[in-house]
């Protein structure tokens, strides 16, 4: 284990094929882990821990590609990276999350992103926080078991690029937010068996029922005034689709392509629409 125990930045390199990062630091100072092109798993735990920290970032150093993987049956600490405090993720190189217990981020408080890019696979959610889940940019990749993003408080979605499924049970969602969910901004496609719908939407936004469930791998093409805004592979099974995007708008076109296989066009009204696609 490699143990931080004081503020600063600390940039980490390379391998380290059984251990863990953690960040314990008693006075709660600020602290930046930078990842420059490291690979790490944890046959028994996070692969990064943030047990007691005022504020910690994780920076994804540009050009790099970093991997992060956890093992065991840590119910405690249930991420590849579990902090007790809030985190924020920022930097322009790749990180991918491999869950082997839980979830692939997890927070008792809140998950911030920035900038970056995120690929991140899942036994449960991709990401869980209990207090908010705020994304102002980067590009997120998230293939969640149970949900795809759950927050047990609010959801904001303010930037970025989030491509998200999950939801392999019937009664979980691709997007849950127990609290408030919030948008102003950025893209938002997800695939599911239900979804959270926003609260506050600055422009119209779409959520499309199937009717019934749709084979894993069957490849999702969202169309927006006969733009392809979106082509993805949901790796569960689905029922439901949404899109959040900044060029919806009243009197905008929308239709799914199925494998092919277009649904009828449907037209955008204000605030919430629900197409049927069954």
């Amino acid at each position: 284990m490699i143990t931080i125990s004081a503020g600063g930045e600390y940039r980490f390199a390379g391998t380290l094929s059984d251990g863990q990062i953690c960040v314990n630091t008693a006075t709660e100072e600020a602290v930046t882990v930078v990842l420059d092109g490291v690979d790490i798993t944890n046959s028994s735990g996070p692969a990064i821990l943030v047990y007691e920290a005022k504020k910690c970032t994780i920076k994804v150093r540009e050009g790099t590609v970093n991997t992060l993987r956890d093992g065991g049956n840590d119910k405690t600490n249930d991420g590849v990276i579990f902090s007790n405090d809030t985190l924020r993720f920022k930097g322009n190189g790749t990180l991918n999350i491999i869950s082997g217990n839980a979830h692939g981020i997890a927070s008792d408080d809140d998950i911030i992103f920035e900038n970056g890019i995120y690929n991140i696979t899942s036994i449960k959610s991709g990401l869980f926080a209990h207090d908010d889940v705020t994304i102002n940019g980067g590009t997120l990749d998230i293939k969640g078991g149970t949900n795809g993003i759950k927050s047990k408080g609010t959801l904001n979605i303010n930037g970025g690029t989030a491509v998200v499924s999950g939801g392999t049970k019937e009664e979980k969602s691709s997007i849950y937010s127990a609290g408030g969910f919030n948008y102003t901004d950025g893209y938002l496609f997800a695939a599911g068996n239900q979804v959270s719908v926003p609260s506050y939407s600055v422009n119209p936004y779409i959520v499309a029922d199937l009717g019934e469930s749709v084979a894993a791998g069957t490849t999702v093409e969202m169309v927006l005034d006969n733009v392809q805004m979106c082509s993805f592979a949901p790796h569960n099974n689905f029922r439901c689709l949404m899109m959040l995007a900044p060029e919806t708008a009243s009197g905008s076109s929308f239709r799914a392509v199925l494998n092919g296989s277009s649904s009828e066009t449907f037209t955008v009204g204000d605030g919430q629409n629900l197409f049927s696609l069954k």
